[in-house]
């Protein structure tokens, strides 16, 4: 089965145009982002935007995550996931807006007015054990993107698996936004089509290490996270990618029974700023 599933991901030969809806490749909450979005080997509450087969949940979740972009613009995410580990049900919505752009139809003085940007994403996803070493997942997207005046729907969908080589040592893949748009006005935005693969160990004490390798539209990219128990209830993270426009990523974690509260800071090349994003999940455990 495994064996399959890679060769598929080796012979997809998609053809690379330039695509649109980048809020679709990142992640949905703050530790995927302190972690410089190595996170497709990673079981993680908000593994849904790199991998659905590393889902994992404490019988019920409920995830809210908020992302301060450059010039202004902003990510909204809401997420429920039931189940346990041997199988998981989701449902997810991701929104990305910004507003307050100058309307023009050529060169003037004053703009003709302002208009904003909305690109959303309604997420059903699905995880669940193949046997005791293998996890598979999908997840289908059903799309809108609102431009001006302008807006059109799409659908796409995720596969995904996760691989236990053995104690400590995981393996994962996914193959992301497989799908189209409808035309928006007179041309359709090709979506972000993504082959993802990496590792993730936790055989170190306290210790976690993170990484992946990630082909998309315009190139490929290496993702290297870590994340550090320094306390039962503290977790400290950091990692670095070679996507453009980000680089090194920091962040932390606060760990309780029943919530954790995850804070990233993602520095942005060419003086744009830094993104900042805060995740909450509340968690209700299932009887014992």
């Amino acid at each position: 089965m495994v064996f399959f599933f890679l060769l598929g991901l080796c012979l997809v030969q998609p053809v690379w145009a330039r695509s649109g809806l980048d809020f679709l490749q990142l992640p949905f909450g703050a530790r995927g982002a302190a972690l410089a979005e190595a996170g497709v080997a990673l079981p993680d509450e908000d593994a849904l935007s790199a991998n659905p087969a590393a889902l994992q949940s404490a019988a019920r979740t409920l995830g809210l995550s908020h992302s301060e972009w450059v010039q202004d613009i902003r990510h909204e995410y809401l997420s429920m996931f039931w189940g346990h580990n041997h199988q998981i049900l989701g449902l997810a919505f991701q929104f990305s807006h910004t507003g307050q752009l100058e309307h023009r139809t050529g060169p003037s003085a004053e703009p003709l007015g302002e208009f904003g940007v909305y690109e959303g994403a309604l997420n059903l996803a699905w995880a669940g054990s193949w046997n005791q070493r293998l996890r598979l997942g999908l997840n289908l997207k059903l799309l809108r993107q609102s431009i001006y005046t302008a807006t059109a729907t799409g659908a796409a969908l995720d596969l995904g698996m996760l691989l236990q080589l053995r104690s400590g040592l995981r393996l994962g893949a996914a193959l992301r936004q497989l799908g189209r748009m409808h035309k928006l006005d007179q041309v359709a935005t090709p979506l972000p089509r993504t082959l993802a693969a990496g590792l993730a160990y936790t055989g170190l004490p306290h210790l976690l290490l993170s990484s992946e390798v990630r082909r998309t539209d315009r190139h490929t990219t290496l993702h290297l996270g870590t994340e550090w128990e320094a306390t039962s209830q503290l977790l400290l993270r950091g990692g670095y990618q070679s996507a453009d426009g980000r680089g090194l990523a920091l962040g932390l974690g606060l760990r309780r029974e029943t919530w954790t509260l995850d804070y990233a800071f993602v520095p942005l090349v060419a003086d744009l700023g830094a993104a900042h994003r805060l995740s909450l999940h509340l968690h209700r455990r299932a009887a014992l």
